[in-house]
């Protein structure tokens, strides 16, 4: 018979309830389960709830809120690093400007102080720092300097200067981690110290230094510096030379000595000019004597302007009284076995206008003595030939024939000209320096390199950065 719906049957012999069953919307039949133990689809039914969310799906969404929160905080960091990174290179980049400007300014005022000593090495310095980009005061700059330094090894030197350079410098990206600025310093310290060398032949042609003269010698406790690059840049002949260095650019030719381990070195690259910032001595362009000639008799005179020069000769007895002469053209001659007298002076060789340019010449059986200043701007200076020169061959050599009667206390500085020195034994001096294009030695020659009478000492000296 046909079954109602919702209304259970059961089957003919079983004895078991069947499950109930309802109507779908779409008019089909689905098995409900029978709820309890052993009860039979009419029985007393449970409410079902709907089921809650699973925990793993809660754990990922938990997981995926902290990826996102770790990567933002990561990119802030990586952010940060990136400006550090950048603000950094531009900080040594700055640093490294600085540190050349405070180099420079350093050097400038030793080279100032070596020259013209008391406050000007502080207006040097200060000056080459605003060369470089660096003014005190300016832009969050400062520049000290300080003579002596104010730290390290040479506090107690008043040759050395110290310049300090300090910047506050704006930051690139930091601003944003609250650095809006930064600051950048350096210090450099710079003296004058002393060169081993008291002989120098400047010119990079032919022979620099010779020995003149059979069994004549060269003997100076010193170094000695030729810079021709010839193949006899040096020639010994059949005399010798000895000094405690002896560099050459080009070759040897002959008998040379040292103490150095090294021997006498050749293929050297050729040195400057030790004395070329030494400075020239001011004086007026007028003349204060002209044409003068000593001929016999004993004169004392002084300091000037000398123009067309000065000439000694038949037996005088000259003293110089200390000073500078410009031989403004006309040069110094001395013969006729005359005698000269000189404490702290100083021959400035010249020309200008109508008095043209010549050689000085001192020839043997000259007596006396000349001795150079121990302090001021000439101190050391005995023979100072103007730089601006470029005399006729006529002109251009300059004759020292000295001897056990006279002594020559003093540089012998004649940078574009040539010098005759004939030393004929041992200077009872403190010391000698000869600076010149070429050298030609005659006779034994041995010369000194004491210079404790000087107030700066070594006056042949490079300034350099210390610190």
């Amino acid at each position: 018979m046909p079954l109602l719906s919702g209304v259970p049957s059961r089957p003919q012999g079983t004895g078991v309830a069947t499950r109930a069953t309802r109507m779908m919307t779409y008019g089909t039949y689905r098995a409900r389960p029978a709820r309890g133990r052993g009860r039979g689809a009419t029985g007393p039914q449970r409410s079902v709830k709907a089921p809650a969310s699973h925990p793993r799906t809660d754990r990922r969404a938990g997981a995926r809120g902290q990826v996102l929160a770790m990567g933002a905080f990561s990119l802030i960091a990586l952010c940060a690093l990136v400006g550090l990174a950048a603000d950094t290179g531009y900080f040594f980049e700055s640093r490294r400007r600085i540190q050349t400007a405070a180099d420079a300014a350093a050097l400038a005022g030793a080279e100032q102080l070596r020259r013209a000593g008391t406050t000007q090495p502080v207006t040097a310095a200060n000056s080459s720092a605003t060369a470089n980009g660096f003014t005190n005061g300016a832009s969050g700059t400062t520049v000290a300097v300080h003579n002596p330094p104010q730290s390290g090894y040479y506090t107690a030197d008043t040759s050395y200067v110290e310049a300090i350079i300090t910047q506050d410098r704006p930051t690139l990206f930091m601003g944003i981690l609250g650095l809006s600025t930064g600051r950048a310093s350096a210090r450099a310290v710079a003296g004058a110290q002393d060169l081993p060398s008291c002989i120098y032949a400047l010119s990079p042609t032919g022979t620099g230094l010779s020995i003149n003269g059979s069994g004549s010698t060269l003997s100076a406790a010193c170094g000695i510096v030729v810079d021709s690059s010839a193949s006899s840049a040096l020639n010994a002949g059949s005399g010798s030379v000895f000094g405690t260095s002896v560099t050459v650019t080009g070759n040897i030719s002959g008998s040379c000595n040292t103490t150095d381990p090294a021997g006498c070195r050749t293929g050297i690259p050729p040195q400057p000019d030790p004395l070329a910032t030494r400075a020239d001595p001011q004086f007026s362009s007028s003349c204060d004597y002209v044409g003068t000639k000593i001929i016999g008799g004993t004169v004392s005179i002084n300091p000037g302007v000398y123009c067309n020069g000065i000439a000694i000769t038949s037996g005088a007895v000259v003293t110089f009284q200390p000073g500078v002469y410009i031989l403004m053209g006309g040069g110094l001659t001395v013969g006729g076995n005359s005698t000269l007298h000189g404490s702290g002076v100083t021959f400035y060789n010249t020309a200008q206008g109508r008095y043209s340019y010549a050689a000085v010449s001192i020839a043997g059986g000259t007596l006396g003595f000349l001795y150079a200043p121990t302090s001021g701007p000439m101190e050391g200076m005995l023979f100072f030939q103007d730089r601006t020169i470029t005399p006729k061959s006529s002109a251009s050599n300059n004759i020292i024939a000295g001897g056990s009667g006279l002594n020559l206390e003093g540089i012998f500085y004649f940078p574009t000209t040539n010098l005759s020195f004939t030393g004929g034994g041992s200077y009872s001096v403190n010391y000698t320096i000869l600076v010149a294009s070429t050298l030609t030695i005659g006779g034994n020659s041995a010369l000194s390199a004491n210079f404790s009478s000087l107030t700066s000492g070594n006056p042949v000296k490079k300034v350099t950065l210390a610190e």
